[in-house]
């Protein structure tokens, strides 16, 4: 289905398709170009991290201490055996928590990857988007059943976020809704109730001629007309009628 509207999309749009796997996305790119007569000038294909990051580079805080750089190796994961960052298992889990929480985690069935699922809950559920902050525990423990764990587990799980919160601080450490959090934060704002106008327009009628490059480009990857987003194996196509 993506494929199929990307090939029908016209040539003159800008049109990003992003991805969390990038095996995935070379898979749409070279199906696209092979379906495709107009060619790929008008696409940009991108992972998930390589949007993020782009993102992030572009993003300019009003006040300098609130700027950061995510630097790969600072960067937190659950397990990082392959891949190069900061083991949440090994490095907070087991050497950071005490012996005490570890037994609380272990006596309320409570594994590791279940933390690390509720952590991520915290920190990334659509109210954050909205609040440009993690959840209360309050909100946490109304949400739905089908989020997982019963109350006494949500209670300790957020009483262990807040750990993991002060000792990711202490270290300069970041997660990926911590990137993502910042983009939302200090990035522009890309929900407009003023009609929606697409760059050209912008830049024909309102003169915003920094919203281009030197070539006469968007400036991506704030900018494009259409965003697909491919999510494994299930395509979901976002028709933008914001700026993006």
């Amino acid at each position: 289905m993506l494929i199929k509207k990307v090939v029908r999309e016209e040539p003159s749009k800008k049109i990003l398709i992003v991805s969390r796997l990038s095996r995935l996305v070379n898979v749409i790119k070279s199906a696209v170009e092979n379906a495709r007569d107009a060619g790929l000038e008008n696409l940009t294909f991108m992972t998930y991290d390589e949007l993020l990051k782009q993102l992030a580079r572009r993003v300019a805080p009003s006040s300098e201490s609130d700027s950061k750089l995510f630097i790969t190796f600072d960067r937190i994961r659950f397990d990082c055996e392959d891949s190069a960052g900061i083991s949440f298992l090994s490095e907070f889990v087991e050497e950071y928590l005490s012996k005490l929480e570890r037994k609380k985690m272990d006596d309320n069935s409570i594994q590791p990857l279940t933390l690390w699922h509720a952590i991520v809950t915290i920190k990334s559920n659509v109210k954050c988007s909205i609040s440009k902050s993690s959840l209360s525990l309050e909100e946490y423990l109304a949400l739905p059943s089908s989020f997982g764990l019963q109350k006494k587990q949500r209670e300790i799980s957020y009483q262990l976020f807040l750990r993991y919160e002060q000792w990711r601080e202490q270290k300069s450490y970041w997660d990926e809704t911590d990137r993502t959090m910042y983009v939302l934060k200090h990035g522009p704002n890309v929900f407009r109730e003023e009609p929606y106008l697409s760059w050209t327009e912008r830049v024909v009628k309102r003169g915003e001629m920094d919203l281009l490059d030197e070539e006469g480009d968007p400036l991506h990857p704030f900018f494009f007309d259409m965003v697909s987003i491919s999510q494994f194996c299930v395509y979901t196509v976002l028709e933008s009628r914001h700026d993006r």
